[in-house]
């Protein structure tokens, strides 16, 4: 088994190195996020893989040019401890099955989710299936798929009878199971837009008088407005799940 350990982090990094090589075996390969390189090799690692927003890509083209094995990926920044990759490592057993940790959404988490799986139902005609990409387990047999296809795809639901699922309660450790979209400032131009459209509707019921017309055109203008907002999220937050 091949391991895939992703370095998007460098807290506490030796000890979390010494548990995955003594649950997993020692057969590792390091993506490193760019900005991290240098902190990294002083720690007397050596990277096999940089990455700054393409980690999907880096890692297929790092296995590629491999022996084809099972895959085990692991995140840096994931707050794993012993019990936890003991009772994943006993998940994978014969290892036939893709082995996964589902984080705990809260209410609100589940509504966005709901709103985001639209989205990529709508582009890809698949689901996300919502686990962390943090830590996961792979066949031989779904690593060649994922190879002919792109390794993105491991995020995609898949049918339960080839999968187990480890579910997390810890709230630390559920917080850091979750991948999280960093600022864009493009996020900004639906505020900006509303803005305007504000304003223009101020002046407009200034200087003209009001009529069914005149609101409906900026009812659908704000709701236009939302409606392209909450896609670009959609769009940032599965980029930073499948792609970064």
């Amino acid at each position: 088994m091949k391991i895939v350990y992703v370095v998007d982090s460098i807290t506490d990094i030796k000890n979390k190195i010494n548990l995955v090589k003594t649950y997993f075996g020692d057969k590792i390969v390091y993506v490193v996020k760019s900005h991290f390189l240098s902190i990294f090799e002083t720690f007397g690692y050596k990277a096999n893989a940089v990455y700054k927003k393409n980690l999907a890509e880096i890692i297929h083209i790092l296995l590629l040019k491999s022996e084809i094995e099972p895959v085990l990926v692991c995140y840096s920044s994931l707050d794993f401890d012993a019990n936890l990759l003991a009772r994943f490592r006993s998940r994978i057993s014969t290892g036939e099955k893709i082995v996964n940790i589902m984080p705990n959404y809260n209410g609100f988490e589940k509504l966005c989710n709901s709103t985001y799986n639209v989205y990529v139902k709508a582009l890809f005609k698949a689901k996300d299936s919502l686990i962390s990409p943090k830590l996961q387990y792979l066949p031989v047999a779904f690593v060649v798929e994922l190879l002919n296809s792109h390794f993105g795809n491991k995020l995609f639901e898949t049918n339960p009878e080839n999968s187990s699922t480890l579910y997390i309660e810890n709230s630390e450790l559920n917080n850091s199971t979750k991948i999280k979209t960093k600022f864009n400032k493009f996020a900004l131009l639906p505020i900006i837009f509303a803005l305007l459209i504000t304003i223009f509707l101020v002046i407009s019921l200034a200087f003209v008088s009001v009529n069914y017309i005149l609101i409906l055109t900026f009812v659908c203008l704000y709701f236009l407005d939302i409606v392209f907002g909450i896609i670009y999220q959609c769009k940032l937050y599965f980029d930073a799940r499948f792609l970064n």
